[in-house]
């Protein structure tokens, strides 16, 4: 299944949904996505995985990127993910670096508790 990408902006947030398979074929329009986020340097981020079916490797590393640049410029990033990308997390022992959440009402609570 294509990907299909959807980038929100609103004031305190910007929300990245992520719809289908991540996977390498599909990685040069995430990362267009990713470099509008790192440019433009929102206070946080959300990326809604929840209802992405495929993650690979290639995937998993533009995420890692994000987390790594963007919480280097100070932004907040936090993932809302399904049970196949917590499984994958967990799998690659990275569910410790990301930030989870299991909606967007959870997402919302976790950037507003971090402070700035």
């Amino acid at each position: 299944m294509s990907l299909t990408i959807d980038l929100t902006q609103e004031p305190t947030y910007w929300l990245l949904k992520l719809a289908g398979d991540l996977d390498y074929g599909e990685c040069a329009a995430f990362r267009v996505n990713i470099d509008r986020i790192l440019k433009n340097s929102p206070p946080a981020a959300i990326v809604d995985l929840s209802n992405l079916e495929y993650l690979d490797s290639s995937g998993l590393g533009l995420l890692l990127s994000l987390s790594k640049e963007f919480g280097a410029q100070g932004g907040r990033l936090v993932l809302i993910t399904n049970e196949t990308v917590d499984n994958i997390l967990s799998l690659t022992r990275l569910n410790g670096i990301f930030s989870t959440a299991s909606s967007m009402d959870d997402a919302l609570a976790t950037v507003s508790e971090q402070p700035l």
